[in-house]
């Protein structure tokens, strides 16, 4: 049984290495390890760091009290046994709620907070945590997020991405020590525009307090890629699930629902 879990990785690792070199990137698994289980769930969590993953990316939205639970969608209603949106609701409303599997059957897993879900990992892996807002919610987010990575000693091994400049720029005016990584969807050929959900202006000295620059796969190419580079910054691609052997481009993390299979499905 253990080798059935451990192969997979070493086989990884080996096509990684023959793609990119000696430094292959980091393998983030996507939502928590979706490909293991109810995603942002505390037992897909668990499997992905018994299986060795090097870390995890969870989605935090804030609640209408302000807590921080670790949900992807701005409704519950597709991935629970409720509805309504996070935004509108408190925290005891939300945990009341049981997550649902793939068939749609509810399973026994409740939403975990932000807190909890720091508290479980313990720095036995990364976790790059994607914060989802809107711009009146903000610095409430930042404020709350900081505080609870603070107050688990997460911050280094904790990095935030969000596609939102203003909840980044809160971060960064709040001086905290762990990495700041922009989302965005693409880059507008020889214009300084991105597009993120919306389409923003681009430069490096907009973005120098960003450490990573995380993009759609099938929008990335090595001219980017080494701007990016030439520039300090970092690049992560999501999210990658086809054969990796397809996809060569030197970039330091890739966001993955198959982190253990990146060597093809």
């Amino acid at each position: 049984m253990v080798m059935c879990r451990v192969l997979p990785l070493f086989v990884s690792l080996f096509v990684l290495c023959s793609a990119w070199g000696a430094e292959p990137p980091v393998l983030i698994a996507h939502r928590g390890g979706v490909g293991f289980g109810v995603e942002n769930s505390i037992s897909c969590i668990a499997r992905s760091v018994a299986l060795g993953v090097e870390a995890v990316e969870i989605d935090v939205r804030l609640t209408r009290d302000g807590a921080l639970v670790v949900f992807h969608d701005a409704r519950v209603d597709a991935l629970t046994d409720g509805k309504g949106r996070i935004s509108e609701m408190t925290l005891g409303e939300v945990q009341a709620l049981r997550l649902v599997d793939a068939d749609g059957c509810a399973t026994a897993e409740r939403i975990p907070t932000l807190g909890q879900v720091l508290a479980f990992v313990e720095g036995r892996c990364k976790v790059l945590v994607e914060a989802k807002c809107s711009r009146s919610e903000a610095r409430r987010v930042a404020i709350s997020l900081n505080e609870a990575i603070v107050s688990c000693g997460a911050a280094g091994w904790v990095s935030v991405q969000s596609f939102s400049d203003a909840l980044l720029e809160e971060l960064n005016a709040l001086g905290v020590s762990y990495p700041l990584e922009k989302l965005f969807v693409f880059k507008v050929p020889l214009l300084p525009f991105i597009y993120d959900g919306g389409f923003r202006l681009f430069s490096l000295k907009k973005y120098a307090h960003i450490s990573s620059f995380n993009i759609h796969f099938s929008c990335l190419n090595a001219a980017l890629v080494n701007a990016m580079h030439e520039a300090g910054k970092g690049v992560k691609v999501w999210t990658l699930d086809y054969p990796f052997d397809t996809f060569s481009l030197p970039v330091d993390g890739v966001i993955t629902d198959f982190p253990l299979r990146c060597g093809g499905r």
